[in-house]
């Protein structure tokens, strides 16, 4: 497998898991969605959110815009309001993804945060990317379970044996 495929293959499963988080999340009682927690970002919403927000800050630096912001709880104040954005988002980022190449893969891409320059590796910025999103899905199913709800299932394994007919 090449670089490319590999990262598009691995785009493909944060989308499948960012969806489950969605349908997990849902299992919380409303009144708990933004209920804080004492952890991470405090609630389930709030890491959906930072989440999300990473997704489109990241893709945005890759496209050279390091203008855009985390949403906050006023801007998508729902659950189903998170879900609309994010498929926005998802959209967008895997048409990008599908739009690399491995030569475009390896270009540096230069963007500012906290008004500081940086640089890196389009390929590594892109796997520390879904590194990050694996990184707060274990975090958003403690929350899931602490806020009432029914934590979710988002592994890599798990969806290889789903898309292999191992798993429904």
């Amino acid at each position: 497998m090449n670089l490319r495929d590999f990262i598009i293959q691995q785009y493909d499963y944060v989308v499948w898991s960012d969806d489950r988080c969605l349908t997990a999340a849902a299992s919380v009682p409303t009144e708990n969605v933004d209920k804080q927690l004492g952890f991470s970002f405090g609630s389930v919403q709030r890491v959906l959110l930072h989440m999300l927000g990473a997704q489109d800050v990241w893709l945005g630096r890759w496209q050279g815009d390091s203008t855009r912001k985390f949403p906050t709880v006023d801007q998508l104040p729902t659950l189903d309001a998170i879900r609309h954005r994010w498929d926005e988002v998802h959209t967008a980022l895997i048409a990008f993804v599908r739009s690399q190449t491995d030569e475009s893969l390896q270009q540096r891409i230069n963007f500012s945060r906290n008004d500081q320059p940086h640089s890196g590796l389009l390929w590594m910025l892109m796997t520390h990317t879904f590194d990050h999103s694996t990184y707060h899905r274990s975090q958003l199913n403690s929350l899931i379970k602490l806020a009432g709800g029914k934590p979710g299932d988002f592994s890599y394994i798990t969806r290889l044996r789903i898309s292999e007919g191992q798993m429904a």
